[in-house]
């Protein structure tokens, strides 16, 4: 990694930088805020893990809100648990000539532990859902100011627990941000962890300082820096990844036969997008794309080397307002398949099922689809499914037939809060396009023609489910190309009139 030489001068109101007569160096903007932000930014909260801490992420007048509270885990003796304002995929300037990177951030209060991660690198050693560099900051508290944190004070080796770093990038360079992450940073998070507390945090920019004057800013390549994972294509649809807090009800679309329209791609109402093994470690592609009124799949499942076993491709839709189908028994999904492939699976939901795998989420079943050229419908009980799988093939391993502890429960079909068709398990190419998805065989509702269920909290918690479910089966590392650093985090008022640039007036 190349740093630019620079040195810090320290004083209580301002942190200024000397640049070397060698170098020409500039701030690099990754994240504005601005009226359309640079990612799509979404909440992910430790119920997914058994906790209950809340938590939103949403984008207000040009700034970005962190809003929840960090409570206890029953499941860890009521250990603290944590609430992340994330972003994954999209694209991100090459940082590796940067020295650290600088937030525009207040809080409404002085709570104090925040973390910075970035990142999907995994050492080998760690925990296996234990991800990305991390590093602590401190904002300030009732006015937006500057915090700088030099790449310096990032390590990867870090407790999953608590989120505090075990091996520090200064103690051994190994733990340092490597060149190939900081080229391309995948995913970026805000995090607030290992202290109870309420948290009411305002970020307007977020940039890298102190760059060689040639990085480009513009990104040369759209195509494969798509919001959604590296590789993969953007959203569609009417939800909004930004804003993720959906509290309420809503009144399901019947249709003419009595079953319940979840979804329909000549106007859908959800946000769709790809999510890809690439994002730790794999190399499988997909793209989910809006055509002709259908919602269409298509990719490639590739071998993860080191599992030496197939990965996984997934075109999924989280939060958003989803109908209650408690009252109905099945799932039809009007769709064509023109390619053969046997990895099919339907999933939905964030539930987990005690005694199975902490990071096996959501129920599951086959989708057994016909080859054709022509649509069709697939009809899938909801006795199909079960949150009893194997993680690493999808394979229902106890069904709800045989087991009825393992059928979704009535929570999770008031509410799916996720829903995702994949293709894992089998390598092969995959192309799906899906018409409509609905509930069918339903009971009659009520005389006001809602189900009289709360729909969707729209957390955004099943997000983390995948992530960790990959993590679960996690590759080790080799050591980091480490480089030296020279600076310490620094907290100064941010000036009333900055660089046009920089996005700040």
């Amino acid at each position: 990694m190349h740093i630019t030489s620079f040195a810090i001068a320290i004083s209580a109101t301002c942190a200024c930088w000397t640049p070397s007569s060698v170098y020409a160096i500039k701030d690099i903007p990754i994240e504005s805020f601005g009226l359309t932000p640079d990612h799509s930014w979404y909440a992910i909260n430790d119920p997914v893990m058994g906790g209950q801490s809340t938590g939103s992420a949403t984008v207000q007048d040009g700034i970005g809100v962190f809003q929840g509270e960090v409570k206890g885990v029953p499941t860890l003796s009521d250990a603290p648990g944590f609430i992340a304002m994330q972003t994954r995929g999209g694209y991100y300037p090459d940082l590796s000539s940067c020295s650290g990177l600088r937030l525009t951030v207040k809080s409404a209060n002085d709570y104090a532990r925040f973390r910075v991660s970035f990142g999907t690198n995994h050492p080998s050693g760690s925990m296996p859902y234990a991800r990305g560099y991390k590093a602590h900051f401190v904002p300030p508290v009732g006015s937006f100011g500057w915090v700088t944190i030099p790449f310096e004070k990032f390590s990867d080796y870090w407790d999953p627990k608590t989120g505090d770093q075990i091996v520090t990038c200064e103690e051994d360079n190994n733990w340092c941000p490597d060149d190939i992450t900081l080229e391309n940073l995948l995913r970026f998070e805000i995090m607030a962890e290992g202290v109870l507390g309420v948290v009411d945090l305002q970020v307007k920019l977020i940039e890298a300082v102190d760059c060689a004057d040639d990085v480009s800013t513009v990104d040369q390549n759209p195509g494969l820096h798509q919001q959604g994972g590296r590789g993969q294509n953007g959203h569609f649809g009417s939800g909004e990844l930004q804003n993720i807090d959906h509290i309420g009800y809503v009144s399901p679309h019947i249709l003419s036969n009595g079953d319940i329209r979840i979804e329909s791609f000549s106007n859908p109402q959800h946000a769709w997008f790809a999510l890809n093994d690439p994002v730790m470690g794999g190399s499988s592609t997909s793209t989910v794309t809006l055509e002709n009124d259908v919602g269409v799949f298509e990719g490639e499942v590739m071998d993860v080397s080191f599992l030496h076993a197939p990965g996984f491709i997934k075109m999924e839709t989280r939060g958003g307002a989803f109908p209650d189908v408690s009252h109905c028994n099945s799932l039809k999904l009007n769709l064509k398949a023109p390619l053969d492939y046997d990895g099919l699976h339907v999933t939905f939901g964030v539930h987990h099922a005690a005694g199975t795998e902490p990071y096996v989420r959501g129920y599951k079943a086959p989708l057994v689809v016909k080859r054709s050229e022509s649509f069709q419908d697939v009809v899938i009980p909801f006795t199909d499914f079960s949150d009893n799988w194997d993680a690493l093939t999808g394979d229902v391993l106890v069904s709800c037939s045989e087991n009825p502890k393992y059928c979704p429960d009535d929570a999770t079909l008031r509410d799916f809060t996720t829903f995702a068709i994949m293709g894992e398990g089998v390598d092969g190419k995959v192309l799906v396009e899906v018409a409509s998805i609905d509930a069918i065989d339903c009971s009659k509702l009520s005389s006001d023609g809602n189900a009289g269920r709360s729909v969707n909290s729209g957390h955004w918690i099943g997000v983390f489910s995948g992530f960790v479910v990959v993590a679960g089966v996690g590759v080790g590392i080799g050591k980091r190309m480490g480089s030296k650093y020279s600076g310490r985090e620094v907290v100064v008022p941010v000036p009333t009139r900055l660089r046009l640039d920089a996005g700040i007036v």
